[in-house]
């Protein structure tokens, strides 16, 4: 029975931090969506890029989760060999993964006639933010993972669901906040 309590007290702060989140994103959507439409190759591209940018977090924050209970890493800020690497190999994997989506999401542009507006601007700015997502997202989940495991809970209950929201709202905020400075 105190598992149960234990499990319902941390999943009702997570679903009321992520409904909170996914309230202002609403939001925040509804309220640029003409900066959205007029890009429509952003619109297409937008979810499977959320989703991909929303996986590699994922990752990142069970194998941050594993390696502290392994013992991999220390439950301290600093870097280690094995950080390193998970940085490096998760880089290259979300750089191939997002070309990939690139050019299949433009390839159905083509093919379906949506409307392309400066491609080359448009594939910077989607790099640009998916860059800087990874980045702050691999420092707020490294350090988030340290901070959840001194205090005894499972960084894996907290992060995992709090990135998916927190995401679906940087995503395009940085998007839009990009097509603003540069177009």
């Amino acid at each position: 029975m105190e598992y149960f309590k234990k499990i319902f007290k941390e999943s009702l702060i997570v679903v009321i931090l992520s409904s909170i989140i996914g309230l202002i994103n609403g939001s925040f959507l509804s309220e640029n969506d003409d900066i959205l439409y007029s890009f429509p190759i952003i619109l297409l591209l937008l979810p499977s890029l959320n989703s991909l940018i929303g996986n590699i977090s994922t990752i990142l924050t069970s194998r941050l989760t594993s390696h502290l209970y392994i013992g991999i890493i220390p439950p301290k800020i600093q870097k280690t060999n094995r950080l390193i690497q998970d940085f490096y190999g998760l880089l290259i994997t979300l750089l191939l993964s997002m070309f990939a989506l690139i050019i299949i999401g433009y390839s159905i542009g083509i093919i379906s006639g949506i409307k392309i507006v400066n491609p080359f601007l448009i594939i910077s700015l989607i790099i640009m933010t998916i860059l800087c997502l990874f980045g702050i997202m691999f420092l707020f989940l490294f350090i988030s993972s340290i901070f959840l495991f001194k205090l005894g809970k499972d960084p894996n209950n907290y992060l995992i669901p709090i990135t998916t929201s927190l995401l679906d709202f940087l995503t395009p905020l940085f998007l839009i906040v990009f097509i603003q400075i540069f177009i």
